[in-house]
């Protein structure tokens, strides 16, 4: 293996959120404003776009230019502290509200988020086809015959936009 060295910001990577008390969270590390809440319900990464979309005309906590977080930005709130094997949680600071799903093994867990990003992929007829997302809960996949937890809380995947 091999690295590479950085120096400066000690504080990088660590997580430091205030509750505006109006739905919203500031993450003081990198100036952005999150919602509180999720979406509450599952949808494809179009209905994604829409549902912000609608969020922004309906001026939302107030404001109008709500997005979806590109990859680094979402994969910067994760809490590697906090996973559902560890504290029975999702794996993000207990600040935000995170909705509750049922996963591929039929055990409650906590969704994945999509992200602005794109995964690329090299097959030239699926190239940008496909969009990156982080696990909040278990990252799970199929294997020797059962669900497993392969990623685990805070691994990146993609599925078809």
């Amino acid at each position: 293996m091999f690295l590479q060295l950085v120096r400066g910001n000690t504080d990088y990577g660590m997580n430091d959120f205030s509750d505006n008390g109006d739905g919203s969270i500031s993450y003081l590390a990198t100036g952005l404003m999150w919602s509180k809440d999720d979406s509450l319900e599952a949808m494809t990464w179009k209905e994604a776009l829409t549902w912000v979309g609608s969020q922004n005309e309906t001026e939302y906590l107030g404001y109008n230019d709500w997005r979806l977080p590109n990859i680094k930005e979402l994969q910067s709130i994760v809490d590697y502290t906090r996973s559902p094997a560890s504290s029975n949680s999702a794996s993000i600071d207990p600040v935000f509200n995170t909705s509750s799903v049922i996963n591929e093994a039929g055990n409650p867990d906590y969704p994945f988020y999509w992200s602005s990003t794109t995964h690329m992929n090299f097959s030239e007829n699926h190239q940008g086809s496909t969009a990156a997302q982080v696990a909040f809960g278990r990252s799970m996949g199929y294997m020797n015959n059962s669900w497993i937890d392969i990623h685990g809380a805070g691994s990146q995947r993609s599925d078809p936009r």
